[in-house]
């Protein structure tokens, strides 16, 4: 009892420290929302062979892996035989092949809520497919800055001078040092002389390269992801993300009385682990951040949280995602409500505080963790197999069937129909300030234990996401499956936890 004691006071104080920096960092945060918020995070949705992440200070990743997320002022490079995809909020993608290096200059949100991302081509040969429905986008290039003008795709050369940009399909206008600029069209490519930003010049064609079939292909995949979509997610801040096409393509939506639309994997059976795959990497800005292992795992892991049903399994429920200060609605860990019985969370690795009496010396944090609490296992369907026929699932005495994929834009993928033209919704605007400052938490269903050792975390007052409805008061589960070891917060640093009430008979364990 003695050593259990002392282990929690252990953790106390830790998960004390580490709240007081993510305090810090989190009043920043807001304060960087009031003008142009830089605490965005992007997302690695694809690689092959090898790519290193960087920042200013060298290599934070030996090697990257799909679901990372990339912040502002990161740079992907790629090996001889590396390829990458980093998908934008509003479907928008930047692609790099091999012995490439494509840095993020810009990675911010405005106070009304528009994104501005400038990518710069470093090395190599990239491609970018923008569809300027989510905010402002350009490339800089040496001395020259491109900006798409409509919906366009074209790819960078920067392998030697002088550049070369070549318009795929749309138009792009190029900042040079005569005030009118260059303007570039479908089917033209515009040489650029990197040392002398007068000198450039536009054919009127362009040469076919090696890797744009490899372009074409990545925009079929996604094509397939997002040809049939359900409308889960109208009511988030961003329903545009290809992330949501992802859920929609590898699972089923059922409306859960009481706690709105919840996702889970089809497929997998009822000891399926969200958990079982993954790794923790380490960022310098917020610490450890959960790095899924599932091709669809980014939205279920960083914003939302999970609940276990007796009976219907792992569910997962969107929440804030999109919304906020926080780089958008983004969270470096989610929430987990329940849990079944004896099952353990992999506990989020803590970052080491050097005290004044401490040691001079601690070690750096260990860059990537990895979790695989289930080898060999992969229940999901590869691109172009056969999806797994949704079945109904039977919850509090109903059977709730899977909620139909209505959505089918004309053209999917990263140029295709947006979300909200395909499904005739239109999203509340999510940058904009409500009056009077209202705000919403996401709370858990009431009267589950709280975790009480976390101090509240100041919550952003920028536009609330609305819910499809309130979370529901707390259903046991029938006797002899009795659910229990209740985690209502995944881990002390899940910035998408509200801040906590003191239940009643005393405070849950943290995990």
């Amino acid at each position: 009892m003695r050593h259990l004691a002392n282990i929690e006071h252990t953790q106390f104080f830790g998960n004390r420290i580490v709240f007081q920096l993510l305090i810090a960092f989190a009043v920043t945060s807001f304060t960087f929302a009031q003008a142009n918020n830089s605490v965005r995070a992007v997302r690695i949705s694809h690689v092959e062979g090898t790519a290193q992440l960087l920042d200013g200070n060298g290599v934070v990743f030996d090697q990257v892996h799909a679901n990372m997320p990339v912040t502002e002022g990161m740079h992907i490079k790629t090996g001889d035989d590396g390829r990458i995809e980093v998908q934008f909020e509003d479907g928008s993608v930047a692609r790099a092949t091999p012995n490439s290096i494509i840095g993020f200059n810009q990675l911010q949100r405005t106070s009304e809520g528009d994104t501005v991302t400038q990518v710069e081509a470093v090395a190599g040969l990239t491609y970018y497919e923008f569809n300027n429905h989510g905010g402002k986008y350009s490339v800089k290039v040496g001395p020259y800055t491109i900006s798409a003008t409509k919906s366009s795709i074209f790819r960078v050369g920067v392998d030697q001078n002088p550049a070369q940009v070549a318009v795929i399909r749309g138009a792009v206008h190029i900042d040079t040092v005569n005030a009118s600029g260059l303007d570039v069209l479908s089917s033209q490519t515009a040489t650029l002389d990197l040392k002398d930003a007068s000198s450039y010049d536009v054919a009127q064609s362009i040469t076919a390269d090696s890797w744009d079939q490899w372009n074409s292909d990545r925009d079929q995949v996604l094509g397939q992801m997002g040809a049939k979509a359900t409308m889960a997610r109208a009511l988030t801040g961003s329903p545009n993300d290809p992330g949501w096409s992802d859920l929609d393509y590898y699972g089923n939506w059922y409306n859960m009385p009481g706690y709105g639309m919840g996702w889970t994997p089809a497929g997998v059976g009822a000891g399926w682990d969200p958990f079982g795959s993954g790794y923790w990497g380490y960022y310098p800005a917020y610490g450890y951040t959960w790095i899924s292992g599932n091709a669809w795992g980014w939205w279920p892991y960083h914003c939302g949280a999970w609940n276990w049903f007796n009976g219907p399994g792992w569910m997962w429920f969107p929440g804030n995602c999109g919304w906020g200060a926080f780089g958008n609605g983004w969270y470096p860990v989610t929430t987990v409500w329940n849990h079944p019985p004896n099952y353990i969370l992999p506990a989020r690795p803590r970052v080491p505080v050097k005290s004044v009496s401490g040691p001079t010396h601690i070690p750096p944090p260990q860059a990537l963790i990895s979790v695989n609490r289930e080898p060999g296992k992969a229940p999901f369907r590869a691109v172009g197999g056969e999806k797994p026929v949704a079945q109904p699932i039977e919850y509090n005495g109903k059977t709730l069937q899977p909620i139909d994929t209505s959505v089918h834009p004309k053209i999917a993928g990263p140029l295709g129909d947006s979300f909200s033209v395909a499904s005739g919704y239109v999203p509340v605007r999510s940058g904009a300030i409500p009056q009077g400052g209202a705000r919403t938490t996401y709370l858990p269903p009431s009267g589950e234990p709280r975790n009480t050792l976390a101090p509240a975390i100041p919550r952003n007052t920028l536009a609330a996401p609305p819910r499809y409805s309130s979370p529901p008061a707390y259903h046991p589960a029938p006797s002899g499956g009795a659910m229990s070891g209740s985690a209502p917060h995944y881990s002390a640093p899940s910035m998408s936890s509200p801040p906590p009430s003191a239940p009643s008979g005393g405070g849950a364990r943290p995990h």
